[in-house]
């Protein structure tokens, strides 16, 4: 990666690797699924590609659910840093439809389900958080944890979360972004951002990838 300014940082989220949930096509949100064979390996070659690339975090932070603490342990045994876990990285919390496979919901509750899922910030499953509740807690905890001129933070967390963060951290309609996809984040795929350390401004960014996988 390119060395930073003397006034920039970075931040690279990440999402967690594979669960059996993930892989059942079964909802998650807090349902504390563990990364499955195909999870843990694409953790530990995470890991690998970003030593690679000279990453070297002052601290990682992660969800406290298992499937992204164990991607976390994976990079910070890689990287090193502080690791700091919490529920304020968790995914976004799915009511009622945890554990239910995504098929099912489509045909039970075929219009509450579309709805949520063309990426309306406002709708939330019974029960649950909507994406606008989703990405104002996980931007408040990154904006009290934001690094220092110099630093490199990792984020470990959620697809939904970390769409509904990086769309905040860019200025972009959520929805907007998530009908295009161009904020998905697969499993362990990665987003970098170039940030002014002072105004938190975003300098640039690139935009979720998994090279590491490929």
């Amino acid at each position: 990666m390119s060395p930073l300014s003397p006034t920039q940082a970075r931040l690279i989220l990440v999402r967690h690797g594979q669960t059996a949930h993930n892989r059942e096509r079964r909802v998650q949100g807090h349902l504390d699924a563990p990364l499955d064979e195909v999870g843990q390996g694409q953790a530990r070659a995470l890991a690998v590609h970003l030593h690679g690339l000279g990453v070297r975090p002052t601290t990682i932070h992660t969800s406290d659910l298992g499937r992204a603490a164990a991607t976390a342990g994976a990079l910070h045994g890689a990287l090193g840093g502080t690791l700091t876990s919490t529920p304020a990285l968790r995914e976004i919390h799915l009511g009622d439809w945890e554990g239910q496979l995504y098929a099912e919901l489509q045909t039970t509750q075929a219009e509450h389900f579309g709805r949520f899922w063309s990426g309306d910030p406002e709708c939330s499953p019974p029960g649950g958080e909507t994406p606008a509740q989703v990405g104002e807690r996980a931007q408040t905890y990154l904006r009290a944890h934001w690094p220092d001129a110099g630093e490199t933070l990792i984020v470990v967390s959620h697809g939904i979360t970390l769409g509904a963060l990086l769309s905040r951290l860019l200025g972009l309609d959520y929805q907007a972004a998530w009908q295009t996809r161009r904020l998905e984040h697969g499993n362990t795929a990665y987003s970098v951002l170039t940030v002014d350390a002072l105004s938190g401004e975003v300098q640039d960014v690139v935009l979720p990838g998994s090279p590491h996988l490929s």
